[in-house]
């Protein structure tokens, strides 16, 4: 496999190769973060209410938490989000920061991300 001006060249055993096309290889534009220190335990809380297009995020329970975030969409509860534990992190590539919610075993947890565009 190899890149030339822009086209991905395959090539196969035997000596035949493939023209993919052009790609685009390049890294993230952009980094930011924020957190929410307000998650509730009674219902799910969403990590931020702006619009925050992104393409990857890193989610984090705050390391000062003493309970388990749990992490997913609009729905999230204990029994269907990806727990978090304080320090642990959850990553996943996703267009906009404000589609994950996230719901505490303790009222007032934080949760911590930082998104690349």
């Amino acid at each position: 496999v190899a890149v030339t001006r822009k086209a991905l060249d395959v090539n196969i055993a035997g000596g035949a190769s493939i023209d993919i096309g052009d790609v685009e290889i390049k890294g993230h534009a952009s980094l930011d973060e924020g957190n929410n220190a307000t998650i509730s335990s009674s219902s799910a809380t969403q990590l931020t209410g702006s619009t925050t297009p992104c393409k990857h995020v890193d989610v984090m329970a705050a390391i000062a938490n003493t309970g388990i975030i749990y992490i997913g969409g609009a729905g999230v509860t204990a029994a269907t989000g990806i727990a978090l534990y304080a320090g642990d992190v959850y990553s996943l590539d996703i267009e906009n920061v404000n589609l994950l919610y996230a719901i505490a075993s303790v009222n007032n947890e934080d949760v911590q991300w930082v998104y690349y565009n």
